[in-house]
């Protein structure tokens, strides 16, 4: 079974792009210079921050960027960001040329990692900050030398979700990949380290993340994941192209983002989405800052600010990601907080996120030998 064309050359938005509007979401265009701007002070005007593109760049620009800009007096240039694989070569070349292409930016924690013991990243101090007291433990990132470098931003659950107009009842349990009954009727993720299938598979059918540590290990979880293959109907790496089938039922059901399809529900789509029995599957952005900004205040405060529990709780309630902030501090309603989080983050399956930096490589020829090729 081979992926189809057009997955070739879209891009995903958590390692990629996020919603519909891919062409509100070019690449980090700033690539040389220092960005963010000065008071005659000196302290800093302006900072440049990135994020996904589409629906979650404008409800950030709305919810967080604006509001922020109204308290302090800092503007800011917000820009569209593409995926991991491209954003993290092209800081790394600015970086090395003492350029900074952006001020701030969201990073899933797999690009997160591939920068995180090069140099790449600002270290921060965390008596900086007010608010990070707040922000999950998990959700913090640090170096190998207990320097702190990525502050939790959002967090997103991938659910399976369903046409309600061609199905009831859609599937609860992560056992319906491998169920017959559902022959090429799904649509899954690819790359691996997308959808974090492998982790998946490893829940369910082995002994979770102690089946992923060595490659023999690694390899098995594979070779029973390729047996989800007949129930693929779809493979895609733009959610644009789920989308877009799932409304219409011609692929009735699979994976995707709870936020996603939440916004899809509002805009009136047919569509549920159901966090499953075994645990949906937990992604989550860092903010981080390449080390060549030379506006680290004003970059603390920015981080700052987002890391507020009603800030947090304002993005969450229109952008229907998952707050970072520790549950108890989150005043959420009941009820709009198990809608974006279901369970809660402590339900979640959390990918070995380390793998996939470790043992790229590896990771993708079984992807492509087992999965695409099968």
């Amino acid at each position: 079974m081979k992926v189809p064309d057009n997955t070739k050359i879209s891009q995903n938005r958590r390692g990629f792009l996020k919603y519909t509007s891919v062409a509100g979401a070019g690449a980090l265009t700033a690539l040389s210079g220092c960005v963010g701007g000065f008071s005659g002070d000196g302290t800093a005007s302006s900072l440049t921050v990135s994020s996904f593109g589409g629906a979650f760049k404008e409800i950030l620009e709305a919810e967080l960027y604006e509001p922020f800009e109204e308290e302090t007096g800092i503007s800011i240039e917000s820009q569209a960001q593409g995926g991991t694989a491209e954003i993290i070569p092209r800081i790394r070349s600015a970086v090395e040329n003492g350029n900074a292409p952006v001020d701030v930016l969201t990073v899933p924690v797999p690009g997160v990692l591939r920068g995180l013991n090069s140099d790449l990243w600002m270290t921060h101090e965390e008596s900086e900050f007010e608010n990070l007291e707040f922000i999950s433990d998990d959700l913090m990132k640090y170096d190998d030398d207990g320097n702190l470098v990525g502050i939790g931003s959002q967090a997103w659950l991938i659910n399976l979700v369903h046409n309600t107009e061609e199905t009831d009842n859609g599937p609860t349990s992560w056992t319906s990949l491998w169920d017959s009954t559902y022959e090429d009727q799904m649509a899954m993720m690819t790359p691996p380290v997308t959808g974090y299938m492998p982790d998946i598979a490893a829940a369910i059918h082995f002994d979770g993340a102690d089946s992923l540590q060595s490659e023999s290990d690694i390899r098995d979880v594979f070779e029973k994941l390729s047996e989800v293959t007949p129930q693929a109907q779809m493979w895609y790496t733009n959610e644009a192209n789920f989308q877009s089938s799932l409304e219409n039922g011609e692929t009735p059901m699979g994976m995707l983002y709870n936020d996603i399809t939440l916004v899809l529900q509002d805009q009136g789509a047919p569509v549920e989405s159901t966090f499953v029995d075994e645990g949906s599957v937990l992604g989550s952005g860092r903010w981080v800052s390449p080390r060549t900004s030379e506006n680290g205040t004003a970059i603390t405060q920015f981080i700052d600010y987002a890391s507020r529990p009603a800030v947090q709780d304002r993005v969450s309630r229109n952008l229907y990601t998952v707050p970072t902030i520790e549950e108890q501090h989150s005043e959420l309603d009941a009820e709009t907080y198990q809608r974006v989080a279901g369970p809660g983050l402590d339900s979640a399956i959390v990918p070995n996120f380390d793998m996939y930096v470790e043992r790229q490589e590896f990771i993708n020829q079984l992807w492509n030998e087992l999965i695409i090729d099968s």
